[in-house]
């Protein structure tokens, strides 16, 4: 059974990493054409800003992540920043960029307390 659970997770990441492929640029050019590039930049950040508070406000809390988009939205929304697909899609970006560089950390972390492998 726990087989099946890892198939069918890969599948699901799979799917999610091709959704975002296929969506990303086609967020990107609607951003671009609406608005100008210092604006795109702040929103940018304030994404990865927030992503990152949420992240470490609600992570335990919040196994899905549902209160985590939350935080995310109603922040931009405080901004002054309209949530459209395209921030969505920014703040979809944001999280797999989050979630890369927390495996990262784990795998080197392994690597550090198993001491690398090295004999």
């Amino acid at each position: 059974m726990t087989d099946l659970y890892d198939i069918f997770g890969k599948l699901l990441a799979a799917f999610v990493v091709a959704l975002l492929a296929y969506l990303t640029p086609k967020a990107k050019a609607w951003f671009a054409a609406n608005t100008d590039a210092a604006t795109q930049e702040n929103v940018r950040r304030m994404i990865q800003s927030f992503a990152r508070a949420a992240e470490q406000l609600y992570h335990d809390q919040d196994p899905t992540g549902a209160r985590r988009k939350q935080f995310v939205q109603e922040q931009l929304c405080t901004m002054g920043v309209v949530i459209t697909e395209a921030v969505l899609n920014m703040i979809e970006g944001a999280v797999w960029e989050i979630n890369t560089e927390n495996k990262k950390a784990l795998v080197q972390t392994k690597e550090i307390v198993s001491g690398g492998g090295h004999e």
